[in-house]
């Protein structure tokens, strides 16, 4: 990843990934609000990105230092849901320490995303955005393994 440089960071209340365990049971309906302040030479990669309700952002988990092969997925305080390998989880015990997030966005102010639903803790970086598009983004008729439905709201 030495040519992918960051595109922002994330302004968010949050310090450490302890502080938004909530965020796994809430999905895209956490109510979290933070910000995203990108670089001031891309403010200009924004235009037209006010015209979209979410978006995607990837950004980097700064502060994860494990990595999980195999995971038990979903949030801790359901305990019988079987260990799958990371891949088939939203762990951030991933071996690149990615992160995707659907948000939603609230308002573009120069170079800066006032966003909805983001569980990145502060100064986290921000790697690319792309608008969310039900088209590109949602299958007809997706398969979600069992043991996700049962914590799913």
């Amino acid at each position: 990843m030495s040519d992918i440089k960051p595109i922002g960071r994330v302004v968010s209340i949050f310090r450490n990934p302890e502080e938004l365990r909530f965020a796994c049971e809430d999905g895209i309906y956490a109510e979290i609000e933070s910000e995203i302040v990108l670089r001031n030479d891309l403010r200009p990669a924004l235009e037209g990105l006010e015209e979209f309700s979410h978006i995607w952002i990837i950004y980097k988990l700064d502060k994860v230092r494990r990595t999980e092969i195999k995971t038990r997925p979903g949030p801790p305080n359901i305990r019988d849901l079987p260990k799958v390998g990371v891949f088939a989880s939203r762990s951030q015990y991933r071996p690149n320490h990615l992160a995707l997030r659907l948000v939603e966005l609230v308002a573009v102010r120069g170079n800066r995303l006032e966003v909805r639903g983001l569980d990145a803790i502060n100064n986290s970086q921000v790697l690319d955005i792309k608008p969310y598009v039900p088209y590109f983004d949602l299958p007809e008729n997706p398969r979600v393994a069992d043991w996700y439905r049962r914590w799913i709201k």
